[in-house]
């Protein structure tokens, strides 16, 4: 239990900084429950080095052929060690392994203007091999959510064909 504990707090510590100005200070993107059904249901990788948790990632079967991943995290203090990259590759890996043809991946951003933080997370996936594919509103995607952001926003689609 304590490495749950220690993967929630590196993603709650990541998602708060990199989407204060969609959602605000303090918000969580996860409850730690509902992180720990994922954990149980086998759908959260996770990182180590040197025996510690490093970082983590949430893959699940989007449609018949299509992988999804989300929730994507890695110590701050880590930076530039390639976890991220390693998460990615190995969700990459499982989906082959599983006979899955493509990966589909969602950034949410404001509408309105640019957080350094996503412009660089999506230029780094689109080095992967993700393509832009298209934009949603996120009132259309989650209209449960949407009264919880504090600027309008949307999820731009990447594909990658495995």
């Amino acid at each position: 239990m304590k490495d749950r504990k220690r993967l929630y707090q590196i993603l709650t510590i990541a998602y708060g900084e990199t989407e204060k100005e969609i959602w605000g200070e303090n918000y969580a993107r996860i409850s730690f429950d509902s992180y720990n059904k994922l954990i149980e249901k086998g759908e959260i990788l996770v990182a180590y080095c040197d025996g510690q948790v490093v970082g983590g990632i949430h893959y699940y079967e989007q449609t018949p052929g299509t992988y999804g991943f989300g929730l994507l995290c890695a110590d701050f203090g880590k930076s530039g060690m390639g976890i991220g990259r390693a998460l990615v590759s190995a969700v990459e890996k499982i989906a082959t392994e599983n006979g899955i043809n493509s990966i589909q991946i969602a950034i949410l951003k404001p509408k309105n203007g640019e957080i350094g933080f996503k412009t660089r997370i999506s230029s780094w996936y689109q080095r992967m091999g993700y393509k832009y594919a298209h934009s949603q509103d996120f009132n259309e995607v989650d209209p449960a959510k949407a009264p919880d952001l504090i600027t309008p926003s949307c999820f731009d689609y990447y594909v990658k064909s495995l």
